[in-house]
């Protein structure tokens, strides 16, 4: 069993507490920064705290009261922020739910907790709701952050709601100070409705006190600072991100919300961020869109580059390690640094020091090249259940290819139960620690099969070493058998392909097979490309993924990558997707994670196919 060190970061023990008392502590004219006329414009944390104190006081004039729900459905903005603000100092539960769901099932979230009010962001968000409100009874009164459309008369404006209480003549600042101090612990802050990558939500609950144990601890293992801009893109609906904004606020950091995923590196060069949290999804775009832009440069800046990451990556141990390079190491390295990694860091605006990777594993050949350039990413494991972090890589503390040390206060020991028959896909990781939820929303057997003796059962598997280091190995339910009796780790096969240049996203499938398979999505700049080298006609990307040739190259490519797996592991036969796995499609969760039941629903035809060998996709 492994327990983390307590690091001493300030005192408060309620979100509600944590927000008044930052204000105290840092007052910036820039504590949020919104686009707006083309230019990002800050938000002092002063009229921060007096728009929030607006907002919920408005809220209780509309019936709002203690323990009800109210639900944020909304991309990342300063109103979400400070909606959620409103309500956990007036002690209202925050429901998030992802702007990207259908209405289905956002009646389906809303109905299960309760919601009696709803923020929408947008005309969009708030047409969905008005479509489904026939369909929830206990919904009582609609919010827009944006200014209402003309047609819409049932709900209220944002800032004319707020602007009004501002009006009225007395400061709302003493009102919600004062119902923040009546917030506890141990009163409910948030229901979090996750499906995962199995589709069925259920929510989970955190109280103040799980929340605010996370931040306590996280905030003491990086060194951020006032002048720190941190940019947030990650769905707030989503603990992540939503967590770290916690820990940036309270740290006095500012927090730069991008217009959208698309517009991220136009935003990330205006703020100029020094820290970003980020999905491996991110990363390897990221990575995949510098070596696209090397691959067209001449043959001589080919060749420096990759002396400058090869040199990167001999020189960043040392440093990792506490180490002094040799001297002639720290001269190639500087040489190294002006001529290339300078240029890619300026890409991501110059500045970043820190980036935090989760929600999925990162290859470690990735994380490397990061290092490499001089953009440190440090990976950390958690779920919405734990708040979410568990453990974390940190500066001072970094082993590659593990999820990090596991963080103050939280305790993690391995069960008994050994998945994989050669012991490679490790014991199932039980939490305990202030940080773990209560359990799940109206959820009565889910939670009993949760809980073990008090420790909370993630469904994870791991191995810890010696100096402390947790390793993700796989997802306990993932795992799967094949018609051979052979366990597969599928994870642990899909994680060779981060980075990989001709591979944009994988789903490693077999389970009751003769044997082992995937549905590929190519990187398609590099694969077309390919394809007029060798003079192959396409009209489409649906022909180009079903020409023999083209076939035979992926399986290639994935051959080599997976060649020093075991029989039973190798990728036998291969489908080619014409096109992303997306959100939209709903084969990706909001944090980028392939959704597998829904993968192998939308290609559960040419699955078949595969496996009937009706459709000829053997690699050469």
């Amino acid at each position: 069993m492994v327990t983390g060190e307590p690091v001493p970061v300030g005192k408060f023990s309620t979100l509600s507490e944590l927000f008044v008392n930052a204000v105290e502590r840092h007052s910036k004219a820039d504590a949020f920064l919104s686009k707006s006329g083309g230019h990002y414009r800050g938000l002092a944390s002063a009229e921060a705290l007096r728009q929030a104190a607006a907002l919920a006081r408005a809220l209780e004039r509309l019936g709002l009261k203690r323990g009800d729900r109210l639900a944020i459905i909304g991309e990342n903005r300063v109103e979400w922020a400070l909606a959620d603000y409103a309500c956990l100092g007036l002690g209202v539960i925050v429901v998030p739910v992802y702007p990207t769901l259908r209405e289905p099932d956002v009646a389906s979230i809303l109905n299960d907790s309760g919601s009696r009010a709803v923020v929408a962001s947008t005309a969009e968000q708030l047409q969905k709701v008005l479509n489904i409100r026939s369909q929830l009874p206990e919904l009582q009164f609609l919010l827009s952050m944006d200014p209402l459309p003309p047609s819409v008369s049932d709900a209220h404006d944002w800032n004319r709601l707020v602007a009004s209480e501002l009006a009225a003549g007395s400061d709302p600042v003493p009102f919600f100070r004062a119902r923040a101090a009546q917030i506890q612990p141990g009163d409910m802050a948030t229901i979090l409705y996750t499906s995962g990558t199995t589709g069925n939500f259920k929510g989970v609950v955190l109280t103040h006190a799980n929340i605010a144990a996370n931040i306590r601890a996280s905030a003491g293992l990086f060194p951020l600072a006032h002048h720190d801009v941190a940019i947030s893109f990650l769905p707030l609906s989503h603990i992540f991100e939503r967590m770290l904004d916690y820990v940036y606020f309270w740290q006095g950091v500012s927090i730069a919300y991008a217009e959208s995923f698309e517009t991220l590196p136009q935003n990330i060069r205006e703020v100029r961020p020094t820290i970003m949290a980020v999905v491996p999804r991110v990363l390897e775009k990221i990575h995949g869109k510098i070596i696209e832009t090397v691959e067209q440069s001449s043959l001589a800046r080919r060749k420096l580059f990759r002396w400058a990451v090869r040199t990167g990556e001999t020189y960043f141990p040392y440093r990792l390690e506490g180490r002094t390079p040799p001297l002639g190491l720290r001269l190639r390295h500087a040489l190294a640094d002006a001529l290339v990694a300078s240029k890619v860091r300026a890409r991501l605006g110059g500045r970043i020091a820190v980036l935090i990777s989760g929600s999925a594993p990162l290859a470690r050949e990735l994380a490397g090249f990061f290092y490499a350039v001089g953009l440190p990413v440090y990976e950390g494991y958690g779920l919405t259940e734990t708040s979410p972090v568990i453990s974390v890589n940190y500066p001072g503390a970094v082993k590659l290819g593990t999820v990090g040390r596991v963080i103050p206060g939280v305790e993690v020991k391995l069960g008994d139960e050994v998945i994989d028959e050669e012991g490679r896909t490790g014991r199932e990781i039980l939490v305990r620690g202030p940080n773990v939820t209560p359990g799940y929303y109206h959820r009565e057997e889910e939670n009993r099969q949760a809980f073990v003796e008090g420790w909370f059962r993630t469904g994870d598997l791991g191995t810890l070493d010696a100096d402390g280091f947790l390793t993700i190995t796989g997802r306990k339910k993932n795992i799967f058998k094949t018609s051979g009796g052979k366990f597969v780790c599928p994870e642990r096969i899909e994680n060779l392909f981060q980075g990989h240049p001709y591979v944009s996203q994988i789903l490693v499938i077999g389970e009751g097979r003769r044997f082992v398979s995937a549905i590929v999505v190519p990187n398609f700049s590099r694969l077309e490309a390919y394809a007029r080298e060798q003079h192959i006609v396409f009209t489409s990307r649906e022909e180009l993924v079903t020409d023999p040739e083209v076939l035979a190259f992926v399986g290639t490519q994935i051959d080599q990558a997976t060649a020093w797996l075991p029989p039973h592991e190798k990728i036998r036969q291969i489908i080619l997707s014409p096109r992303e796995f997306t959100v939209a499609s709903g084969e990706l969760s909001p944090t980028q994670k392939i959704k597998r039941h829904v993968v192998e629903a939308n290609f559960r035809d040419a699955i078949e196919a595969l496996y009937d060998r009706r459709v000829h996709t053997q690699k050469a």
